[in-house]
């Protein structure tokens, strides 16, 4: 089988790949690709233009690996959950701002999602990754930062910052002390950066089942959990049609997010 390239950084960006993507290749299921939500949910509301186009050309086969974000603080902000963070961050009004990873980034659109359901104002910074911008919010250059806990663990450990809330749908199993954005007032909220298996359109479905059922299977040994499990990823699987479900929802809620972002950086 084919090894599978890619670029985590410019993924979660929603960069698209200008080589060798798995639209392009022969449709034997020799060939697989992984996808990140960039470039697979956020790439075809950010660019006129793409080398390809998923929903055309890629056949998903399954759902790999799931990361929540995590909204992160200064240490000594006064918030200690997440509706302190929101009064505190209405106190700022327009002194308020955050970091991300990346404009166009999960860390970027989350705080947007964010900001749109607890109607808060705030200044965007972007940083180049999650180091610099992890070191801009224990700084205070920054007042927030959403982006995955793995990142800020030096941060963390070292009392820079503080953790206060989770975008997972319930609370993550690696972090079960922290609240979900969802319990915290804001039911249904859910941000996840994920990963999953493509092959090229016109794949014999059955070739795309085998695959699915082997990576499954993978997917369900214990060594293989414990090994993603310490770099804070959660196991997929599923079928190949609800990985599929979950894309075009994924696409729907993040389509509009940038939409939104996009008009009002027109409007400005």
């Amino acid at each position: 089988m084919e090894a599978a390239r890619g670029d985590r950084d410019q993924g979660r960006r929603g960069r698209p790949h200008r080589h060798g993507h798995r639209g392009q290749a022969p449709h034997d299921g020799y060939t697989l690709g992984i996808g990140f939500n960039g470039p697979i949910a956020f790439a075809p509301y950010m660019y006129a233009r793409m080398p390809y186009v998923p929903a055309q050309d890629l056949v998903p086969v399954v759902l790999t690996t799931s990361q929540p974000n995590v909204l992160a603080v200064q240490a000594d902000n006064p918030a200690n959950t997440l509706p302190e963070f929101i009064e505190w961050a209405k106190k700022r009004g327009d002194r308020f701002s955050y970091a991300s990873v990346g404009a166009g980034s999960s860390s970027h659109l989350t705080m947007e999602l964010f900001r749109s359901v607890a109607h808060i104002e705030a200044v965007h910074v972007p940083y180049s990754g999650s180091p610099p911008a992890g070191l801009s919010l224990a700084a205070g250059d920054t007042q927030a930062l959403f982006t995955v806990a793995p990142a800020l663990l030096p941060l963390i450990q070292g009392h820079r910052v503080k953790l206060i809330a989770v975008t997972s749908a319930r609370r993550s199993e690696l972090m079960k002390d922290l609240p979900t954005v969802a319990e915290s007032g804001y039911p249904g909220f859910e941000s996840l950066a994920w990963n999953g298996f493509f092959t090229g359109s016109g794949t014999p479905p059955e070739v795309v089942q085998r695959i699915n059922a082997d990576v499954n299977a993978v997917l369900q040994e214990p060594a293989v959990r414990e090994l993603l499990a310490n770099q804070g990823l959660v196991p997929g699987g599923g079928s190949p049609e609800e990985f599929r479900a979950f894309i075009d929802s994924e696409a729907r809620k993040w389509g509009a997010i940038i939409a939104k972002v996009a008009s009002a950086s027109i409007s400005k």
